[in-house]
């Protein structure tokens, strides 16, 4: 398995590809913004891109789905709690963000324990509300790989202020599911930089260290 992380956008936005070696066929997580940039690197690498993954509705992290999607014919997909926010420009907020209002319908939706395949790659469905009713992580199966969009980042949480959010909510699914990740378990955040949970328990970000029901 290859990854391949973009920093894209006005809010420094986590974009990765992930591709199998050997067939070269590919997904990306989070393709927020710059689609040149991403069709250049798909294009002058020859994959295939099968799926675009959203891990939440914010217009930082949809931005450039639907052209991917219009120019490779990849489904997209989101949890099914996402639908309403990806579909309305101001719960997503891309009415007043940026340079076009964004309205996604998802071809594939899911529910948490779901299995996402592309060939030898399988991601799991975390559901892990709170940042936004329906965000999820995305576990690589049989390794120790978790894409976390903005549920938690390697020194800080999801923010809970916009439409959708619920602090309370955030801090059981930390607690509840997040906490329960090994000291091992490596996190690719939707903003900033790749961490491990044992240094994040270190930094005593809220409620890591607690145990839930």
């Amino acid at each position: 398995m290859e990854l391949k992380k973009f920093i894209v956008g006005i809010n420094e936005t986590n974009t990765y590809i992930i591709y199998e070696t050997n067939t070269l066929e590919a997904f990306v997580i989070d393709p927020g913004d710059e689609e040149k940039a991403l069709m250049q690197y798909i294009d002058r690498n020859s994959l295939n891109l099968k799926a675009i993954i959203l891990t939440h509705y914010h217009h930082d992290h949809i931005g450039a789905a639907e052209e991917l999607k219009k120019k490779y014919n990849a489904p997209i997909y989101a949890h099914k709690k996402e639908i309403e926010g990806l579909k309305d420009p101001e719960i997503n907020h891309s009415k007043h963000k940026t340079r076009k209002a964004i309205s996604i319908v998802p071809d594939k939706i899911l529910s948490d324990g779901d299995i996402i395949a592309v060939t030898d790659i399988f991601l799991e469905v975390i559901h892990t509300p709170g940042h936004t009713p329906g965000g999820m992580c995305l576990k690589v199966k049989d390794a120790n790989i978790i894409f976390t969009g903005d549920t938690i980042f390697s020194d800080d949480l999801g923010r809970t202020d916009l439409v959708g959010g619920n602090e309370e909510i955030l801090k059981k699914t930390i607690m509840n599911k997040v906490s329960k990740w090994s000291d091992e378990t490596i996190i690719y955040p939707g903003h900033g930089e790749a961490s491990v949970m044992k240094e994040m328990r270190r930094k005593n970000i809220p409620y890591l260290s607690l145990k839930g029901c």
